[in-house]
């Protein structure tokens, strides 16, 4: 195809009017980070045509300038068919507007919920295609390995989950993950799957294929392709019945004693504190994998020194004198109690320079680990959505992601009890220690297993001092769950703000 400009592309197709409605559209997306921000300006930086009519479609990158002067990138495929097409009916909320009049109307929409884009990029993948922009590349590989059938147009069925990506399922053998972002640098999830894979670590989802955007020697990730996990149980989601299930019981009992709440948990919960127990196993043998020497460049595990840690320290401390820039009421507790959290951070620089520093996952939570009928498998090695590329990419202590884990059984509890009642209510109050109780039982047969497969490993410093790193890292973890939640959920926020109020038991 030849690299007409973004602006000729936009143009021929009579949608150049949109621009606005596309960055409205934007913002409303969480994949786009930009909630509560304001744009200045919308441009589309560049583009390919993959189809000229019936419909048409763009691969675009969209530039958008925020108020604040910053600007963000993203990948947003936009298509262009008659207004009183069907697919508008089917997926509705991926439609952005409607430019034009009479017989000139026409619909403009993210050409994510075409299905006729997706069976484009799983050919393109398939076949290692190259696909020229006007400024850029869209470049395709299929895995040396991976056997893909030959079928042009796989079924699509979409997902309604919110990620800060769109995901998919094809012909329900494939997962379909194309990210939102533009960021430069290579994606952090192939690096790992690929690295994994080759040490013989098999409780990571594989990538089957990717494409990429490449333009003046630098590429982004755009899609990566997976196998679709069959009959896959995600780990929220057993959690949170397992906790529906206890608050049920618990509302039926009435008041009880605390021993009476540990004796509920004990009785109702131990089918998924076992769980608990596989998943800090499971999580181990990750971070045993990535300390192995022999995982290739960017992959070896380096000494920790006290510049480490205090630069760990320093980037903690940073991380919240941010959040608490930010003027919401709600971290109006967490100034009056800077000084006891920052006291969490300055206890690492004590530390003594032992252990490794390591690739991690960088955002392992429950919903991140499916259970399969062999046991846990880890997926999305992306990091957290929020930080640049390269901070996802460097090596930290694998106690980052235990934090994370952590920190996720008590978001568990705490989610699960706001299905059923109003905070601060007398059923509420009932309630809550037997959520604490559940998170509680899960942390400590998460750590303790992990603690066991880890072993004598020179993974982890001494007991004593693993302690306190891991307690600092929770902390981190939630002085970053807050600043998320303000951003995209802000009733959730009070979840991260009260364990940080608790303090690390």
């Amino acid at each position: 195809m030849s690299r007409a400009s973004a602006e000729q592309l936009l143009s021929d197709l009579g949608i150049e009017s949109a621009l606005d409605e596309v960055g409205r559209y934007v913002v409303r997306q969480r994949w786009s980070g930009a909630a509560g921000r304001e744009v200045r300006s919308v441009d589309i930086e560049d583009a390919a045509q993959i189809a000229d009519a019936n419909p048409a479609l763009l691969f675009c990158v969209v530039a958008v300038t925020w108020d604040d002067g910053g600007t963000s990138r993203y990948a947003l495929p936009l298509g262009v068919r008659a207004p009183e097409d069907a697919l508008a009916e089917r997926s509705p909320e991926y439609m952005i507007t409607r430019v034009g009049s009479g017989d000139d109307a026409r619909l403009v929409y993210d050409a994510l919920g075409d299905a006729l884009y997706v069976q484009w990029c799983w050919r393109q993948i398939r076949d290692s295609g190259t696909t020229p922009a006007a400024r850029g590349s869209l470049v395709s590989e299929r895995a040396g390995d991976a056997q893909l059938p030959p079928e042009d147009e796989p079924g699509v069925r979409m997902l309604s989950v919110e990620q800060s990506n769109t995901s998919l399922v094809l012909d329900e053998r494939y997962f379909f993950k194309h990210l939102r972002r533009i960021e430069d640098g290579p994606s952090q999830e192939l690096e790992m799957a690929t690295a994994l894979r080759r040490a013989g670590f098999n409780s990571a989802v594989p990538v089957l294929g990717d494409m990429r955007y490449e333009r003046d020697a630098t590429d982004s990730p755009l899609v990566l392709l997976q196998p679709f996990m069959h009959n896959a149980t995600e780990g929220w989601a057993l959690a949170l019945t397992s906790l529906r299930d206890l608050y049920a019981d618990a509302e039926e009992q009435g008041q009880a004693s605390m021993r009476e709440v540990h004796l509920a948990v004990d009785d109702q919960g131990g089918a998924f504190i076992a769980e608990s127990a596989r998943l800090g196993s499971v999580t181990a043998g990750l971070h045993l994998t990535l300390a192995a020497s022999a995982l290739g460049a960017g992959f070896e595990p380096l000494p920790i020194d006290a510049a480490t840690l205090d630069a760990w320290a320093d980037s903690m401390t940073h991380d919240l004198d941010v959040l608490l820039d930010d003027e919401s009421p709600q971290l109006d507790p967490l100034r009056e109690a800077r000084s006891s959290l920052v006291a969490r951070f300055d206890a690492v620089r004590e530390l003594p320079a032992e252990g490794l520093r390591i690739r991690v996952h960088g955002d392992l939570h429950l919903g991140q680990m499916l259970r399969v009928s062999a046991g846990w498998v880890i997926l999305d090695f992306e990091g957290e959505p929020d930080r640049p590329p390269e901070e996802r990419r460097q090596r930290s202590s694998p106690l980052r992601d235990v934090a994370g884990m952590l920190r996720s059984f008590d978001y568990a509890a705490a989610v699960a009890l706001a299905e059923r009642s109003r905070p601060g209510s007398a059923e509420w109050e009932q309630l809550v220690a037997y959520g604490d109780a559940w998170a509680a039982a899960n942390r400590d047969s998460f750590w303790s297993a992990y603690l066991h497969s880890v072993g004598d490993s020179p993974l982890l410093p001494s007991p004593g001092a693993t302690l306190v790193a891991r307690r600092a890292f929770e902390v981190h973890k939630a002085v970053y769950e807050t600043g998320y939640e303000l951003g995209h959920r802000p009733s959730w926020a009070s979840i991260p703000i009260r364990f940080l109020l608790r303090g690390v038991t």
